[in-house]
């Protein structure tokens, strides 16, 4: 993806997307492995 022809405010607003795409996968995880070792301890 070419971004040499964003400006400014693009720039800032991807850098936002990655930022929140890594935030989501990081809550997604902790849920994920929250609920595993809730079942990991039920059994």
């Amino acid at each position: 993806m070419d971004t040499n022809d964003f400006d400014k405010q693009d720039q800032a607003h991807l850098n936002f997307y990655h930022g929140f795409m890594n935030a989501s996968k990081i809550a997604i995880v902790l849920i994920i492995l929250t609920l595993v070792i809730m079942a990991a301890t039920l059994l």
